[in-house]
């Protein structure tokens, strides 16, 4: 299956490698270049249940989810979804491809229902990041306040993941995360 993935990310290696070299420029713990690459991995992860999303659609779009950020935080799922389309037209992608990449980006944000299986990958993947070690790690290094971040966590399984599959991605990690923060946050002396 890694296979798979190793072959798409080849095939759209120039865009893959635009979203990564933006995201390098967003100076954001909670959505660095280590978010996004964290995002692809739970979403290259739901994919090995979800077999009926475009695969090549949802791995582009988790490397641009985040790629608005650099202009607003607010919106930026519509801003981002705009970026990869012009840049994907520039390389001329068929439309209905373009199409499908950007929908599956551009309602990605909380109050938001994304409206394709792919959409709902990432906006899952998206959202189990939440209590990705990675993301809290860069946090923690970083001096920023999460309690926000705390506060969400109870509503992300019930409230904001649709897919089984996620859930079960998210019952996992956030028990390493609590081990993470007891070991490296509450409990530090």
């Amino acid at each position: 299956m890694e296979n798979q993935y190793i072959e798409i990310e080849r095939k759209y290696e120039s865009l893959i490698n635009m979203a990564i070299e933006k995201m390098k420029c967003l100076n954001d713990p909670k959505h660095s270049l280590v978010h996004v690459l964290d995002v692809v991995e739970y979403t290259k992860e739901i994919l090995q249940i979800e077999h009926r999303a475009n695969k090549e659609v949802c791995i582009i779009a988790a490397y641009w989810h985040d790629v608005g950020r650099i202009q607003q935080n607010k919106g930026h799922g519509l801003i981002s979804a705009n970026e990869l389309k012009a840049e994907m037209e520039k390389q001329n992608y068929p439309t209905e491809f373009i199409e499908e990449c950007y929908r599956a980006i551009y309602k990605h944000e909380w109050k938001e229902e994304p409206e394709t299986l792919e959409g709902i990958i990432i906006r899952d993947a998206d959202k189990i990041d939440f209590v990705g070690i990675n993301r809290w790690k860069e946090c923690i290094k970083k001096d920023c306040k999460f309690h926000k971040m705390l506060e969400l966590l109870p509503t992300v399984r019930k409230d904001i993941l649709k897919l089984e599959v996620s859930k079960e991605i998210y019952d996992r990690e956030i028990g390493k995360l609590v081990a993470f923060l007891h070991d490296n946050v509450f409990n530090k002396k």
